[in-house]
């Protein structure tokens, strides 16, 4: 059995921005570094920053590559782009010789495998979306259905999306995100806090929080429900907050920092109102702190994060009564909640840098 370390290159989008993708892409490669892994971070987009603390012998390429994927040009023109870019990231991969290549987004794997990439490496598709997440137009729908099944293997971050590839034919496995915090458990009987974290897009289910933190900051006026986050729906979630006077109940607050442990330490309960999710990396976060989760259980996540009824709620999926009854139930039971939270800090080990690295090596690095 072959266990010496792996060049390992992984082909990604921009990391500048503080979202959950751009940090678990971070967080791996340096779990990888760390493990004594070659790695490179080819970033096929316009910088090379990151928001996110990149393990120092980590090698960066950044070149932006678009395979076509843009408004500028025509029809014609982007698809020579497609063809150019295909051909440019061969290059890369010729010169990168690495022994595994991770894409880890879909016109990665897609351009992977056109490119012939797999004369010179095994490519490792790893999935970071629910399958459905993302609406693939009719010419790259069709080459996801012809390059997938030609993938080494797909990395799926729970068992429940596994099915959605075999079958096409694809060979998939689960490994799910590593947490890289130390889970700890802090006494908060005296906080009053709800918090969220996440991009404000429609399919987190923005709009279904407001719509449940009116009731709840109506109904317990001493609490107050931060939400760290930006995005599209930003002005509609200000608008709604002085629409209904929840000015200093409902805050929002950008991130500007990777480091946001102290709004977990600060908080009581986490909720998350996602409409779709693979795995939910900011509910394993907030359990890593000792804050029991609820969120509703949609299609494949947070159902593999949350223990129902044991480190958190699970609610019907978009069940706005059933999520506001499930933090009613925090809300009025501290030792509910101080009982939850030190199961969610012991049943999150599951997810240790050191369980999900052996997952890795048994899976791909052998």
């Amino acid at each position: 059995m072959n266990t010496h370390p792996k060049s390992i290159a992984f082909l990604c989008s921009r990391l500048d921005l503080p979202g959950g993708i751009e940090r678990t892409v971070v967080n791996l490669a340096n779990l990888f570094a760390e493990k004594k892994h070659s790695v490179t971070l080819i970033i096929l987009d316009k910088t090379k920053q990151s928001f996110y603390p990149i393990h120092p012998s980590i090698n960066i390429i950044q070149q932006p590559l678009l395979f076509g994927i843009t408004e500028k040009g025509n029809v014609f023109t982007r698809k020579m782009n497609f063809i150019l870019d295909i051909i440019r990231l061969r290059r890369l991969l010729k010169t990168a010789k690495a022994h595994i290549v991770i894409p880890t987004e879909y016109p990665f794997a897609i351009a992977g495998v056109l490119c012939g990439g797999k004369k010179y490496s095994r490519i490792i598709s790893w999935e970071h979306h629910h399958f459905h997440w993302l609406k693939r137009n009719r010419f790259w729908q069709f080459l996801f259905n012809k390059t997938y099944p030609k993938l080494e293997l797909v990395v799926c971050q729970n068992k429940d999306e596994i099915p959605y590839y075999t079958v096409m034919g694809c060979r998939a496995t689960a490994i799910p995100y590593h947490m890289h915090l130390k889970p700890s458990f802090v006494q908060k009987e005296d906080s009053k806090e709800i918090l969220s974290v996440g991009w404000l897009i429609p399919r987190k289910g923005i709009d279904l929080l407001m719509k449940v933190a009116n009731g709840i900051l109506k109904k317990y006026p001493e609490w107050t429900w931060k939400i760290i986050g930006d995005g599209p729906m930003k002005e509609e979630l200000l608008h709604f907050i002085s629409e209904n006077n929840l000015k200093g109940k409902l805050i929002l607050k950008k991130p500007v920092s990777h480091d946001i442990t102290s709004y977990y330490k600060n908080a009581s309960i986490f909720v998350l109102t996602s409409r779709m999710e693979s795995f939910g990396m900011v509910l394993a976060e907030a359990m890593c702190h000792g804050v029991p989760a609820v969120a509703f259980d949609c299609e494949t996540g947070p159902r593999n994060v949350i223990t129902n009824y044991i480190d958190g709620f699970l609610a019907g999926k978009e069940n706005s009564l059933q999520l506001s009854e499930a933090i009613s139930k925090l809300i009025e039971s501290p030792l509910l909640r101080k009982k939850m939270g030190e199961n969610a800090v012991i049943s999150i080990e599951r997810f240790a840098p050191e369980v999900i690295y052996q997952l890795w090596k048994e899976k791909i690095f052998t």
